[in-house]
């Protein structure tokens, strides 16, 4: 199919949404010839363009230049991708638009950290309903944003799909099922330390081996305020690994290689690419039960879900009862592993998604030709 693939961010840029951009437009671009477009219209009048998209006339001054513009590029196009909240509500054209996303404005708003006022919430709300409509169809990455859609803005189930994003690190030749566990090798990945429950990780750590537990914790993407404070050769911390220079992947790699478990007390998560890179190396993870997370990780197949307001104390025996359970420990890693070859990969996700497309291109078509009779 020719695919328009509408967005305003960078596809080439790894560190754009934790890389998802990118690899989801790889895996489309396996069977379709795709077309990127968005970045183009926009580059020039971006900073404006976003800081005007909450004014009253916002339509009145974009709607016929860049709805033009967009329209335009998407001729001899099989249907529009990735639809984007800023430059969809221009589009007025002849072929379905499928939108893929892994939250919703009203499902996040209580987590940005700059708040919008009433007006605002309300203004960009009825936005994001009149767009749900317009969509042919929507793809999330879990049941919980399909669910909040659902029930919040009254959107058609029937034509909202859940499919799982995938690991974006690559497939590893090696990785360790049957690892040695002697010491329990702890990792923790998130840039908010505090947002990600970077402290309830660390009074775990620190709870484990006060108790003589053989542990280590690696942080990767935060600095703990009192990291200066630390002298603990078992802490090793990376405040940034960016996936895009192949030194700091390559570490990435090898520390999900040799760890044992991913610990993420997240205060919220619409899904949690992280998880899918854990299950890549057969790491299990323990996280707090929160948004979408139980969709990436599900219980006791590829980790363990803990309440939200489960203690450090919890995580810390939660860690010791299944570390202790060698033989279980182990099937838990086989299981992990499975999770990612079975539903946590994009060439999974490419295989579910294509199919989706090709069903409502049909459904579009056929739609037409009854209005049309």
């Amino acid at each position: 199919m020719n695919i328009v693939f509408l967005t305003t961010l960078n596809p080439d840029d790894i560190n754009n949404w934790s890389g998802t951009t990118s690899h989801l437009l790889r895996a489309l671009s396996k069977k379709n010839n795709v077309k990127v477009i968005g970045q183009n219209i926009l580059s020039q009048t971006t900073y404006y363009f976003r800081n005007s998209f909450l004014k009253k006339n916002y339509f009145e001054y974009y709607a016929p230049v860049f709805g033009k513009l967009c329209t335009e590029q998407t001729v001899g196009s099989d249907l529009i991708f990735f639809g984007d909240l800023y430059l969809v509500p221009f589009l007025e054209v002849k072929i379905p638009i499928v939108h893929l996303s892994d939250v919703t404005y009203h499902s996040f708003k209580d987590y940005l950290e700059q708040k919008k006022n009433k007006e605002q919430t309300e203004r960009i709300e009825a936005l994001e309903k009149q767009l749900l409509n317009k969509y042919s169809s929507i793809i999330y990455s879990s049941e919980w944003t399909k669910q909040n859609t659902i029930n919040y803005y009254g959107i058609n189930s029937k034509k909202i799909y859940v499919v799982e994003f995938g690991a974006n690190i690559p497939n590893p030749i090696e990785y360790n099922i049957d690892i040695q566990t002697d010491i329990c090798n702890l990792l923790f990945i998130g840039r908010n330390w505090m947002k990600k429950g970077g402290d309830k990780v660390l009074c775990a750590y620190r709870k484990l081996k006060s108790e003589g537990f053989p542990c280590t914790l690696t942080i990767i993407g935060s600095v703990p305020p009192e990291a200066q404070k630390e002298d603990d050769q078992d802490l090793t911390i990376f405040p940034f690994l960016d996936k895009s220079r192949p030194e700091h992947l390559n570490k990435l790699c090898r520390i999900l290689k040799e760890s044992h478990f991913l610990v993420l007390p997240t205060e919220f998560d619409a899904f949690g690419i992280v998880f899918c890179e854990a299950s890549t190396y057969g790491v299990p993870s323990i996280a707090a039960d929160v948004g979408g997370v139980s969709q990436a990780v599900l219980e006791g197949k590829n980790g363990f879900l803990l309440h939200p307001t489960a203690t450090a104390k919890e995580y810390a025996e939660k860690i010791k009862s299944i570390f202790r359970d060698r033989q279980g420990y182990i099937k838990l890693r086989e299981s992990s592993r499975k999770e990612y070859e079975t539903r946590l990969n994009w060439d999974i996700w490419g295989e579910k998604v294509n199919k989706i497309l090709v069903d409502t291109v049909t459904k579009y078509k056929k739609k037409n030709i009854l209005e049309a009779d």
